[in-house]
């Protein structure tokens, strides 16, 4: 019974954990910032994820593998035929380390995070939405959480 109420309490903390976006609060942006009124059909832009991450909180970074280790953030675009992405997520000035439990290299974020992808315009109202999924983990208690967040351009 104890184990119980332990796992349940723990499920709770996950769960108000990712939901009140604590370790990281998310905006969305566009480049050039003029978006949508001067856009033609073929025009690319990039759409900017960008993460303010809370003190002692880290951000994994989206351009490693991760079949060993911590889990590297992924975006997910729903499918609309109003654009195309053109190319990777890409992630903006990342550090990097030798991870020392996991053995392998890693990319993260402290304080800020960035992440650009481009898009090309395939039709003159554009819709863009998607999940983002990753790990948060903090540096002061070692503990990981997953996370997911719904994007809307």
């Amino acid at each position: 019974m104890k184990a119980f109420v332990i796992l349940l309490v723990l499920a709770t903390l996950t769960t108000a954990f990712v939901g009140d976006e604590t370790g990281a609060k998310w905006t969305f942006t566009t480049s050039p910032t003029t978006l949508p009124s001067e856009l033609e059909v073929g025009d690319e832009f990039d759409l900017i994820f960008t993460a303010k991450l809370d003190k002692e909180w880290l951000l994994y970074s989206s351009d490693f593998k991760g079949d060993v280790g911590p889990q590297p953030t992924a975006f997910y675009f729903e499918p609309d035929d109003s654009f195309e992405t053109v190319g990777e997520v890409k992630p903006i000035a990342p550090k990097r380390k030798k991870d020392r439990v996991w053995e392998t290299d890693i990319s993260y974020f402290t304080q800020r995070a960035e992440f650009r992808q481009r898009i090309r315009l395939l039709k003159p109202d554009y819709h863009v939405t998607g999940v983002i999924k990753g790990q948060l983990c903090s540096e002061k208690n070692g503990v990981c959480v997953p996370f997911e967040r719904l994007f809307l351009f």
